[in-house]
C-alpha cells in the first residue's frame, strides 16, 4: 500500500511467513528448524518479531508445549498458499533454466494438429529448440518407443501402460478428391464406388491405409491403387494435381484449397489424436508440454 507517495512497510517478511508455515506443518520448532536448515533460536526470534509486528499472540504456552492460537491457525491457511506460490515459482524458474539448453524432439505423421501445438508451446518457451521428425504411423510410433523422439502426435494410438497420453484433436478418415471431381458435391461415398476410380494408397506402416485395408476386407472388396505414396503430404499433392482419389485424416492438412474432403460410409468412427510419450521418462519439457494442453482451452 502507498501512503503519501511512500510505500507502507508491511508488518511481516516472507521469510517470517515461511518460518511460521514450517512450524505449523512440522508441529514444533525443532523439526521446523531442521526443515529450514536454521537454529531453533532463529525460529524463536523470527516468530517473536512477527508477533510484535502483528500485535497478536501466535502461540500460547501450555506446559512444555506451544499451542497455536486461533488467529495463528487462520494466518497459517494463508501462509500455506504463499508457500505453494513460492514452490510454483521455483519450479517455473527451474524449467526456464532447463529450457534454455533443452531440445524437444517431436514425431509427427501430418502437419496438423502437431505443428500448431508446437507453435503455441514455443511461444511460452521461446528459447526452447524443437526438432520435428515426419514419418508414417509405424515410423513415428517406433521413434517414441525407442526413445528417438520425446513425444509423438498421432491418431488411433493403441493404449498401453508404458505411455502417457493427452488428447489434442478428434479425427475422422475421409476421402480426398479434386474440387472438380464428381465426388466433390457428395455428402458421403462408399468404398465400393472407388473400384472404377483412380485411387491413391499409402505405403505399408500408414495407419490410414491400415484402416482402409481393414474396411475393404470387411466388405470383401479389392482395390488396386494406381499410385502408392509414402507420406500424407504426398497424398494431398497427388489429389491437388488431380491424379486420383486419396485418403487422409480430416483435420491434418495446413493447406486449405485444391481438394475436397468427403466422408466414407464404411468408416463413420471418430478417432482421438493424442500427444503421447513414454511414462517412465522424467522430462521437464515433456511434462510442461502435456500441462500446456490442459490450459490451452
Amino acid at each position: 500500500m502507498k501512503d503519501g507517495g511512500h510505500m507502507t512497510k508491511k508488518p511481516y517478511t516472507y521469510n517470517q511467513l515461511n518460518i511460521l508455515n514450517s512450524v505449523l506443518e512440522e508441529g514444533n520448532y525443532t523439526q521446523a528448524a531442521k526443515r529450514l536448515g536454521v537454529s531453533q533460536s532463529a525460529i524463536s526470534q523470527a516468530l517473536s518479531t512477527l508477533e510484535n509486528n502483528l500485535g497478536f499472540k501466535l502461540f500460547m504456552q501450555r506446559g512444555r508445549h506451544f499451542v497455536p492460537t486461533d488467529y495463528c491457525l487462520e494466518l497459517g491457511t494463508l501462509t500455506s498458499k504463499v508457500q505453494a506460490v513460492e514452490d510454483e515459482l521455483d519450479q517455473l524458474i527451474q524449467r526456464s533454466k532447463v529450457f534454455e539448453s533443452a531440445i524437444l524432439k517431436v514425431g509427427l505423421c501430418s502437419p496438423l494438429p502437431g505443428t500448431e501445438i508446437i507453435k503455441q508451446f514455443s511461444k511460452r518457451y521461446p528459447k526452447l529448440q524443437t526438432e520435428i521428425y515426419f514419418g508414417n504411423f509405424h515410423e513415428t510410433f517406433s521413434r517414441v518407443v525407442n526413445g528417438q523422439v520425446d513425444v509423438g502426435i498421432l491418431a488411433n494410438v493403441p493404449k498401453g501402460d508404458k505411455f502417457q497420453f493427452k488428447k489434442c484433436a478428434t479425427q475422422r478418415l475421409v476421402a480426398l478428391c479434386s474440387p472438380n471431381h464428381a465426388f466433390a458435391s457428395r455428402e458421403s461415398i462408399s468404398l465400393t464406388e472407388l473400384a472404377t476410380e483412380t485411387v491413391i494408397f499409402r505405403t505399408h506402416g500408414s495407419t490410414t491405409q491400415k484402416l482402409i485395408n481393414e474396411a475393404l476386407v470387411k466388405i470383401n472388396l479389392e482395390i488396386t491403387p494406381t499410385y502408392i505414396v509414402n507420406t500424407q503430404e504426398s497424398v494431398y499433392d497427388a489429389v491437388y494435381q488431380n491424379l486420383g482419389v486419396g485418403f487422409a485424416w480430416s483435420e491434418s492438412a495446413i493447406r486449405k484449397g485444391g481438394f475436397v474432403k468427403v466422408p466414407i460410409a464404411e468408416l463413420p468412427s471418430d478417432y482421438d489424436e493424442v500427444v503421447f510419450s513414454l511414462k517412465n521418462v522424467n522430462n521437464l519439457v515433456v511434462s510442461a508440454l502435456m500441462n500446456s494442453l490442459d490450459t490451452s482451452g
